[in-house]
């Protein structure tokens, strides 16, 4: 049975946009695990104290003083799935989650150091932060100093498989703010998605199966992480990129130099595909969905900017294992 631990930090009980989008996540959740159990925690209702002194000295040497601090560690240990729901106060995060946090960042059982170097104890769960604010971010997110600590304090935790799910302009008018609130429900289902293909014609063994959600999920990865080299990684060294207004671009090389230029141009916030098919003919796979895709840029629109395209991708298995031959997109708009 899987567990979900759900943790509220807004002060607000009512109208809280962030509650309003936990609670979506926990219906769509409990949909997509039938039986699952959800543990909730409210920062507002049944605050954490910060730390004493008391209890800071009971971390090494347990005692009564450290009792809540084991409980919510236990808690998140249960977990297979952590959703914490935070807006962003004063540029960074309710001071009741810097509590809570601050009981469950231990030594020697969240987190260790080995040989002069730290290593996260949760491993093995994965994470969805939801944030708000009333505003639209900058460009560079300068002003949000919480969800570089979130991710980063997760990640120390060993939980790095960690989404975010930021809402922007709550303040905004009625229609902006609508429209923000349908992408943050439409990324919320995106995450609850396991993106598995609806058919897969021909002999696909498990192991294939999960090399190619693998390369899907490292796709992405470089994608967004605007790494050209780990993108090339994934492909044969003949790689056939086939993309809007360009001629046909073959080789490792000329992936790599396309590729390139184009994270220096623009940063790539998401990167989603919807397998609806693959289908194995002896070493070669075709497979055939949609992907969706979100550029930093305001500016960037049609081609490999589309919002929502349509692509057809080959695979070849080689020595290295299934690897992209063929990249083809076309804007589906």
């Amino acid at each position: 049975m899987k567990t979900l631990l759900r943790i509220d930090a807004s002060i607000r009980l009512t109208g809280s946009h962030t509650r309003a989008l936990t609670t979506y996540f926990v219906e769509r959740w409990l949909g997509a695990n039938p039986g699952g159990k959800v543990i909730q925690r409210c920062l507002t209702t049944a605050p954490v104290p910060h730390l004493s002194e008391e209890t800071l000295e009971t971390f090494d040497n347990p005692g009564p003083a450290c009792a809540l601090s084991d409980q919510l560690i236990a808690e998140l240990r249960n977990a297979d799935h952590i959703l914490l729901g935070s807006p962003l106060y004063n540029l960074s995060l309710p001071s009741t989650l810097k509590a809570y946090l601050d009981h469950v960042v231990r030594s020697g059982v969240t987190f260790e150091e080995r040989q002069g170097a730290y290593r996260g104890l949760l491993e093995g769960k994965c994470a969805t932060v939801i944030t708000a604010r009333s505003s639209e971010s900058s460009p560079d997110r300068a002003d949000d100093f919480q969800t570089g600590y979130l991710t980063r304090i997760l990640a120390f935790m060993g939980i790095d498989d960690v989404e975010v799910v930021a809402l922007d302009g709550t303040g905004l008018d009625e229609q902006s703010k609508a429209k923000a609130m349908a992408r943050a429900r439409r990324q919320i289902d995106l995450r609850l998605d396991p993106l598995e293909p609806r058919a897969w014609l021909g002999e696909f063994h498990a192991e294939d199966k999960d090399e190619l959600r693998r390369l899907r999920r490292s796709q992405a990865d470089a994608i967004t992480r605007g790494d050209a080299g780990s993108y090339a990684a994934l492909c044969t060294e003949d790689i056939q990129l086939l993309i809007p207004a360009r001629d046909v671009i073959s080789g490792t090389k000329a992936f790599m130099e396309v590729e390139t230029a184009l994270f220096r141009r623009s940063r790539f916030v998401r990167f989603r595909k919807f397998p609806l098919r693959v289908e194995r003919s002896g070493d070669l796979a075709i497979e055939v969905g949609r992907q969706e895709v979100e550029t930093q840029n305001a500016g960037d629109a049609g081609g490999v900017f589309a919002a929502t395209q349509k692509y057809t991708h080959v695979f070849r298995r080689t020595e290295r294992g299934w690897r992209f031959a063929v990249l083809m997109s076309n804007p589906s708009e």
